[in-house]
């Protein structure tokens, strides 16, 4: 038998020596049979020699065992020890835990990716209430702010959308935020609905508000 170096945790194994340990421990001893550092037949040392090398409980050691049984990596007979049984399982077992770290990893990227996606999301609607909020608070117009239209009873796009309108095509414009009311709508998309008191906020040039005030009003 080859006796196992005893080995210190790191902080983090450490932090981690929970439930989940004993899974830990069965791939260890899996990837240690496919490199081979043991040999089928061979037996390991007992629950007691691989407790104090992994610096776990025998009943932790007892359960990473089990599972190596469980797939035909082991064999345990009372009062024979644990038997390594097959390395070609071993080396399955590893392909399968590898398969499963990688769609993990994947898992996790994904997940990362949309809250990177959201935070950018909410920063770019913080920005258009300031535009929004400092345009209300200036009611001034110039090429770095955006335009405000009101929606009166004499607009002939009450009850149409922009996408009816064809909005960006004739005007040029791109509406930016509707507030209805005391809501504040922000980047309302082109099948907003004009409706009367409806406040309008449009970035473009002259001649887009422009263009927009006859296609709003005729």
């Amino acid at each position: 038998m080859v006796r196992p170096c005893r080995r210190r945790l790191s902080m983090r194994e450490e932090q981690k020596v929970t439930a989940s340990a004993y899974r830990k421990i069965a791939i260890d001893i899996a990837q240690d049979i496919v490199q081979g550092k043991y040999v089928e037949g061979q037996k390991l040392f007992g629950r007691s020699v691989l407790a104090s090398y992994y610096q776990v409980s025998s009943e932790t050691i007892r359960k990473a065992v089990f599972i190596l049984k469980d797939v035909g990596i082991l064999d345990t007979e009372k009062g024979s020890g644990i038997e390594v049984r097959s390395i070609e399982k071993a080396r399955e077992f590893i392909d399968r835990y590898n398969e499963v770290e990688k769609i993990t990893s994947a898992q996790q990227e994904i997940i990362q990716w949309a809250e990177r996606q959201t935070q950018e999301t909410e920063a770019i609607i913080e920005k258009i209430q300031f535009v929004v909020h400092t345009a209300e608070r200036l009611k001034t117009i110039n090429p770095f702010m955006p335009y405000e239209i009101k929606i009166t009873g004499e607009s002939t796009a009450i009850g149409k959308t922009a996408s009816d309108l064809r909005f960006w095509q004739n005007t040029g414009a791109t509406i930016i935020a509707i507030r209805r009311g005391e809501t504040l709508m922000i980047s309302p998309g082109p099948y907003a609905t004009f409706k009367q008191d409806d406040v309008f906020y449009l970035i473009g040039t002259d001649r887009s508000y422009a263009a927009s005030l006859k296609l709003l009003f005729g």
